[in-house]
């Protein structure tokens, strides 16, 4: 995952939408792959191998169920997540339920994503676009059930 630096104005909607979450220790982020196992070191080689990027996340996006950020532009997001699917092809991204997997930033799940659009439009369009430079990502590991903590972060490279 790719964690969100200085994000207070998407935590406070995330503490609303999602408590469980922000409680269980995830920081907000742009997820690259979930799940994920037991390679490091595999993992630690592949990111190495990337120069490091930037995107902005520039807008409020909906599904039905989610609420989200959208990174823009997406390209170096895509070719990583790409590169780590056909690299860890054992992990599935999302357990394979999602035909294509869309790079973004949730604010809220189960939720009425599409009636919550325009009021965090207005809430979060002073702090839209949040520039975020990429030098490093992050493997969570769920430590109890309900606590996640960061287990290793591994910096790009190239």
């Amino acid at each position: 995952m790719i964690t969100i630096e200085d994000a207070e104005p998407f935590d406070a909607v995330r503490r609303e939408l999602m408590p469980g979450e922000v409680a269980a220790g995830i920081p907000f982020h742009v997820t690259l792959l979930y799940p994920f196992g037991e390679l490091e070191d595999e993992a630690r080689a592949f990111f190495a191998g990337r120069a490091p990027f930037a995107f902005a996340l520039t807008r409020v996006a909906a599904w039905p169920d989610v609420v989200y950020l959208v990174p823009e532009p997406d390209d170096d997001l895509r070719t990583v997540m790409a590169g780590l699917f056909a690299r860890f092809p054992e992990w599935p991204p999302y357990g394979g339920i999602h035909d294509e997997v869309i790079p973004h930033a949730t604010l809220g799940e189960q939720v009425d994503g599409p009636s919550l659009r325009g009021e965090l439009e207005r809430r979060l369009a002073p702090h839209l676009p949040h520039r975020c430079q990429t030098r490093d990502v992050s493997l969570l590991e769920e430590v109890a059930p309900g606590r996640w903590r960061e287990r290793d972060r591994f910096a790009l490279g190239g």
